[in-house]
């Protein structure tokens, strides 16, 4: 399997950027949603921000207020035998398992994985760590760093930006 460079990535996602501009040029109840990757809304405001797109503040603030990927914070997976795992991407994790504690119990116990999770700003690494935008991705997928790496905290291979856009301040 060839995986995509980061180039390719931004070209289709300027694709989908220029596509959904047509659909709702023709129709705007349509709702097009990229949920693979938390980066690729960061691209679309720095894209919005060189367009002097007016809405650009809005998606910002809109992002600012997701908080990027919220896996063991505000999303969990129970799976078919009651184990507890931080998202449905990482079955390798569990937490727990209903049918011993309460699922309460479980996502509230701050003291294993779902704390590190919820901490995580402190524990990634690579271009994550110190990232200017780490409040918007929140390091992006755990799960795809660590198949790719073979560690949960390794920076998230998804991430297309470039080192530049990396630095919110444009300072590069």
């Amino acid at each position: 399997m060839t995986l995509l460079t980061g180039q390719e990535k931004r070209e289709v996602m300027e694709y989908i950027f220029d596509r959904t501009e047509d659909v709702l040029s023709e129709q705007d109840e349509k709702e097009i949603l990229t949920v693979g990757n938390h980066v690729d809304g960061i691209f679309l405001y720095l894209n919005m921000l060189e367009e002097n797109d007016e809405r650009a503040d809005l998606v910002l603030r809109y992002l600012e207020n997701n908080g990027g990927n919220r896996s063991g914070i505000a999303i969990a997976c129970v799976d078919w035998s009651g184990d507890v795992h931080p998202d449905q991407f990482t079955m390798g994790h569990t937490v727990g398992n209903v049918r011993d504690r309460s699922f309460g119990s479980i996502w509230n116990d701050d003291d294993g994985l779902l704390g590190k999770l919820r901490d995580r700003s402190s524990r990634v690494k690579g271009r994550c760590y110190g990232c200017d935008w780490f409040d918007v991705c929140n390091g992006n997928f755990r799960a795809r760093a660590e198949a790719s790496t073979g560690d949960l905290w390794a920076e998230d291979p998804g991430c297309y930006l470039t080192l530049e856009e990396l630095d919110r301040s444009g300072g590069g």
